[in-house]
């Protein structure tokens, strides 16, 4: 990846990581202590839950100032009107499960330095001592004007890319950046062909399965892609991959693809092929 980096992809996913959190004292806390800010940061995600649940619908408005589906609207608002009354026992059970969730598997896109200095307790409630906070703040203030002048040397890269793609790649590279941000069903780099299959949406919002399939392949670069996906019990795909990003080149005459996945960390898969083929199945 020229620009598409993990460099890029890292620094994106920590913006505003601070703003997740809710400053506290800082100080050593008891068990007690922690008990009383679990009740505290409880008390909040309710109510906080109640106040979504009790925000009406929202009529939207062309350019020209008038209302837009309306029927929709009076169906929302008829809907709104005859909901039963919130359950605060669910929101509370849902808090206790996102606490528990967060102890399990700690927030990755807060720093590093954050996840050995709090008490995870603490932090599995999003709450942060005030001086960690404060720094937090500070950083991501940094870290936003840095991810702007990749991200504006990014948006610059893809349209020269772009520019000079031949016209019979441009479908190849559309296909690619629709795929973008979809799990993995399945990955095999075998002989001089790989293929790959994805689960994703299309422009009606139904569920796809994406597949590509490249041949005559040399591969630059694969750090281990290694793809295990299941259906679990609510039929939902469960996948250790994600697809994240593509570039498309042309080198010696033939393509090289540039790919970054999440599959137990961020991976490259880099390479040259003679044909490409993409193409979808509607699920049933």
């Amino acid at each position: 990846m020229r620009f598409y980096t993990k460099d890029y992809y890292t620094l994106m996913m920590s913006l505003g990581s601070a703003s997740l959190y809710e400053p506290v004292i800082d100080k050593d806390y008891t068990d007690e202590e922690i008990e009383e800010l679990y009740q505290k940061a409880l008390d909040r995600y309710v109510e906080e839950e109640r106040a979504s649940y009790d925000e009406p619908p929202e009529i939207f408005y062309d350019e020209d100032g008038k209302p837009e589906d309306l029927e929709d609207f009076a169906l929302e608002m008829a809907e709104y009107e005859s909901r039963p009354a919130f359950d605060e026992e669910e929101a509370a059970s849902d808090f206790e499960d996102i606490y528990k969730d967060n102890l399990e598997n700690p927030d990755e896109d807060i720093p590093q330095w954050v996840r050995e200095t709090v008490d995870p307790r603490i932090l599995a409630m999003y709450c942060m001592p005030e001086k960690t906070y404060r720094k937090l703040v500070e950083e991501d203030e940094a870290n936003e004007e840095r991810f702007d002048a990749l991200d504006e040397r990014a948006d610059e890269a893809l349209e020269e890319m772009r520019e000079v793609l031949p016209e019979e790649y441009e479908e190849l590279m559309d296909n690619l950046d629709e795929m973008e941000n979809t799990y993995v069903i399945s990955f095999a780099a075998e002989g001089d062909e790989i293929e790959l299959a994805l689960e994703g949406w299309d422009e009606e919002g139904e569920e796809v399965t994406y597949k590509l399939r490249f041949d005559e392949v040399d591969i630059i670069e694969n750090e281990g892609i290694e793809v295990h996906s299941s259906i679990d019990e609510d039929g939902d795909l469960d996948s250790d991959c994600e697809y994240l990003y593509s570039e498309l080149y042309i080198e010696d005459g033939r393509p090289e693809v540039h790919l970054m996945f999440d599959n137990n960390g961020l991976k490259y898969l880099t390479f040259r092929c003679s044909e490409a083929y993409t193409y979808q199945e509607r699920k049933e």
